[in-house]
């Protein structure tokens, strides 16, 4: 993905009024148009407001588009905003991410500048406060404006904000103030943070010093690098890079730190703050609009020296970015597969590259995309292969589930069931792992034995006890068992198959009627609050036994945990994904890794028919590169990323006729690109073929990675456009193939 070439340069910095300026906006539509230049002049990168059609849009001045001649009349910019521009890195890293993910260059612009913000600057606003008159009569809409205004007592509280709260209009403010009961000031915003206070730790032991060192020399080189960090689970390696986002906001420049999910994020805030105090912020879908504001006016004007949070906050418009870090690079959660598709480690990576910044990617299990890189010298390698102080790692052992005695309904074993007993015995915490949503993932009718499935997708529903309901888990549908099977038409009752989460926590509610259970999984917490809340009572050993999914499988620290008990990998481990294995392998090492990290020894212990296969050999005897190895000879014998490359295009529509015929078009166009070795699978039914009522067909291709496909694919879309109705989606690189 990282090419030289690509960096985009450019002579003239400034242009002259009347001018023409190419500028690319935020609205969908051609990716350049042309204005001219408006009086006083502007800068290459400088964030404008445009006429298209009847509408005043957000856009940046791309390039001088002096030499174009057009047939039409060019409009003037209308105006030049009071921000700073976007910087030529910035530019050419969104350039470079639209060619390579096959998405508009406008959409790259939309991720990066959101228009709906409203970025310029307001220098002073009105703060509203309860006035001096007495009250004597309220309507019901007065009456809620000054409750509101009670509640938060001297905080200060902006008009919108009022409105908001309140539920009121501009006319029942205005009355309030006419009637002397509210009062208003006139007061500056404040956009700026406070200053980040700048310490390095004196805890490190020598060999993590050693590595602190040498990352915090990179960053002082101020050129491009990219590091694996790769350290076995508590071996401090948040400590050993916070070292390194020290070193560059003492330099002046900008730290980018982002996590695969935001429940990752609430538990750094606390680690930022006792070694930092303030003047970070967190960038996420969650936080307001107001705040967004502030943060993204104080990333473009370099202020704001750390920023971390979401996959998303990679497309930020950093002024000064000196300092990349990926943390849990391994986790698949950075590949959006929402709208449009890309990966966050890798546009990290990009973002490194065209910044001319430092990039660390941590993991205790990198990714296998990650380790060939550093195999193949394109990154540095650093390990951290011990647990700091005197933790040691966790012993594993293996509960064989075709011999072991287990009770008829039953899903916990023996073996689990008496390690969790000896560990509330001696005060101390167990988790039990399951990653399963709901409390019984398939029902069978007992009649035809055809599974329960949703209307609107071919999925199966799951049973959740929690919602007294049957989720789809594609489009969050919620139905009420039928009564009738809807495919033999009978009475019938159901039978379940398998346990889900909730079933676990009511099996293990009957084993240990007295312990402390919390149950954790993405339905079960209201909100990040209500998170942080039940990780805080399990920090503080108020918890017994924690059951939970893949949410508590990584990047969490709880000192009383010191044993792990794993119900179920089995049907991900035999998935029919090429990366099956290695997604396995990561989810276990990460969830084991959370017993024993402090003074008290851990303990783990997985439920498996399949004790011999490599991912269980592995994680017993620690050859994480035997098992890699292997990993890294099975894609690059069937030529995938990284040893190929690879495109998805999904084509969806409400009648499967519709979808199915402009799939076998768009091949018959494709097929000249055999020429350049590029094979062609589909178009065929997807494996899940309906999803949101919306039938679905794929195509994909694959060629060597000599070849760079997305030219040739581009230039084949651009003259097959889908007609109306039909919708076509592009993943590159996909890893889901559903």
């Amino acid at each position: 993905m990282l090419d030289k070439k690509s960096f985009q340069h450019s002579s003239t910095l400034f242009l002259e009024e009347g001018d023409t300026a190419t500028v690319v906006t935020t609205q969908r539509g051609p990716e350049f148009l042309h204005y001219l230049v408006p009086k006083g002049g502007v800068t290459l990168g400088a964030i404008v407001n445009v006429p298209v059609k009847s509408k005043i849009v957000l856009g940046v001045v791309w390039s001088n588009g002096q030499s174009l001649k057009t047939s039409y009349k060019k409009k003037r910019i209308s105006k030049v905003l009071d921000l700073p521009s976007l910087k030529i890195e910035v530019r050419n890293f969104l350039q470079k991410s639209s060619e390579y993910y096959l998405f508009p260059l406008n959409t790259a612009l939309r991720l990066c500048l959101n228009p709906n913000l409203n970025l310029e600057k307001s220098y002073s606003k009105y703060i509203y406060q309860i006035g001096p008159e007495k009250v004597v009569r309220l309507t019901s809409q007065r009456k809620r404006v000054l409750d509101v205004l009670s509640s938060i007592r001297d905080e200060p509280i902006d008009k919108l904000e009022l409105k908001t709260e309140s539920n009121v209009s501009d006319s029942v403010i205005r009355d309030l103030e006419k009637k002397r009961l509210l009062t208003k000031t006139l007061v500056p915003i404040k956009y700026n943070f406070a200053t980040v206070q700048v310490t390095f730790s004196t805890t490190l032991s020598k060999f993590q010093k050693k590595i602190s060192n040498e990352l915090r020399s990179k960053v002082k080189s101020k050129s491009y690098s990219t590091t694996m960090l790769k350290g076995v689970t508590g071996s401090g390696k948040t400590e050993v890079y916070m070292d390194a986002i020290a070193e560059a906001i003492l330099l002046g420049q900008q730290v980018l730190v982002v996590f695969p999910e935001i429940s990752l994020s609430t538990t750094f805030v606390e680690r930022l703050r006792k070694r930092f105090k303030s003047g970070f912020a967190e960038w996420h879908s969650s936080i307001s609009k107001k705040e967004k504001k502030r943060i993204l006016n104080s990333v473009l004007d370099g202020s704001l020296k750390l920023v971390f949070g979401a996959r998303s906050a990679v497309f930020l418009p950093f002024h000064n970015l000196g300092l990349v870090i990926v943390d849990e690079e391994h986790d698949s959660s950075y590949k959006q597969e929402e709208g449009i598709r890309y990966h966050g480690r890798d546009m990290a990576v990009l973002k490194g590259f065209y910044s001319q910044a430092t990039v660390i990617l941590v993991s205790a299990t990198p990714s296998l995309e990650t380790w060939v890189n550093v195999l193949e010298r394109k990154y540095e390698g650093k390990s951290l292969p011990e647990r700091f102080g005197n933790a040691s790692l966790p012993k594993i052992s293996l509960v064989d589930l075709r011999t072991s005695d287990r009770e008829r309904n039953r899903w916990i074993s023996k073996e689990i069931v008496e390690k969790i007993s000896s560990k509330i015995k001696k005060k101390q915490q167990s988790l039990l792992f399951l990653n399963r949503r709901g409390y019984t993932p398939v029902l069978v009718c007992e009649s035809c034995f055809q599974m329960l499935k949703c209307y609107n997708c071919d999925a199966k529903l799951v049973e959740h006890k929690l919602f007294s309901a049957l989720l789809c888990h594609l489009c969050g549908a919620r139905y009420q068992s039928p009564k009738i099977c809807p495919s033999c038409r009978n009475e019938c009752s159901y039978i379940p198959i398998g346990p889900g989460i909730e079933k676990i926590e009511e099996e293990t509610r009957s084993l240990f009627p007295d312990a402390r259970i919390e149950l954790l999984s993405s339905d079960h917490y209201r909100s990040l609050e209500h998170l942080k809340e039940c990780f805080r009572r399990i920090t503080c050993g108020e918890i017994d036994i924690i059951i939970g999914t893949q949410l508590i499988s990584k990047g969490h620290n709880f000192p009383f945990l010191s044993f792990v008990g794993v119900i179920d990998v089995d049907l991900a481990l035999k998935g029919d994904d090429i990366r099956a294995g290695e997604n396995t392998f990561q989810l276990l090492r990460q969830v084991i890794g959370r017993a024993g990290r402090f003074e008290i020894s851990g303990e783990a212990c997985i439920q498996t028919y399949f004790p011999e296969d490599p991912v269980m050999k592995t994680l017993c005897s620690d050859d994480d590169e035997e098992f890699m190895t292997s990993q890294k000879n099975l894609r690059e014998n069937a030529r995938v990323p990284p040893f190929g490359r690879m495109v998805a295009l999904v084509v969806s529509s409400s009648t499967h006729e519709a979808a199915m015929n402009f799939a076998k078009d768009l091949t018959k166009e494709i097929l000249p690109l055999q020429k350049y070795d590029v094979e062609i699978y589909g178009p065929a039914d997807a494996r899940i073929s309906k999803i949101r009522k919306k039938y679905r067909v794929r195509i994909l291709l694959k060629a060597p990675k000599t070849v760079s496909i997305q030219p040739l694919l581009k230039n084949i879309l651009e003259k097959k456009k889908p007609p109306r109705a039909i919708y076509l989606t592009i993943d590159v690189d996909p890893i889901n193939f559903y």
